[in-house]
């Protein structure tokens, strides 16, 4: 059943995923950071997918890195998310890192109603860098309005990302 609904929400944005694995093939050229990832909601095992977008760090201290970030997010369910703000990565090692990021941003809701169109999403993850230009993680991330509405259930999801510099 999971791969079956994976497969049609997949073939249904093929564009999309086209353009994404343009820009994602393009992100050599800089010192920012592309990332592309499956998630699937926490509540109703809804598959979908996220791309982001880091540009160069601003801070550095030690090991912990800071940078402005965008992120995009779409479900098969029609919910949608888009949000800008921060993140940062503590480094362990070599090629091991924790990541989080917190961005307030705009959701659409398909079939899962969250309450307004004004939402927070907070992230935390662990990471390796398979090299120096690719990176798989791991995250859960909670989306909710902060209270701004009478209606906040929250949603929370697990996404497998893909880095590329």
């Amino acid at each position: 059943m999971f791969l079956v609904r994976c497969r049609n929400f997949f073939s249904q944005h093929l564009r999309i995923i086209g353009v994404v694995s343009v820009l994602l093939c393009s992100a050599s050229s800089t010192k920012a950071d592309w990332i592309g990832g499956v998630t699937t909601d926490t509540d109703t095992n809804g598959v979908g997918g996220v791309v982001e977008y880091h540009w160069q760090e601003f801070a550095t201290a030690g090991r912990f890195s800071g940078n402005i970030a965008i992120a995009g997010r779409l479900d098969e369910d029609g919910d949608a998310w888009a949000g800008a703000g921060v993140a940062g990565k503590y480094r362990i090692g070599r090629q091991f890192f924790i990541e989080g990021s917190f961005m307030p941003g705009f959701y659409h809701a398909g079939d899962t109603e969250l309450g307004g169109s004004l939402h927070f999403r907070s992230l935390i993850g662990a990471g390796f860098d398979i090299n120096e230009d690719v990176a798989i993680s791991l995250t859960i991330d909670h989306m909710s309005n902060g209270s701004t509405q009478t209606l906040n259930p929250g949603s929370d999801a697990i996404t497998l990302r893909f880095t590329f510099r």
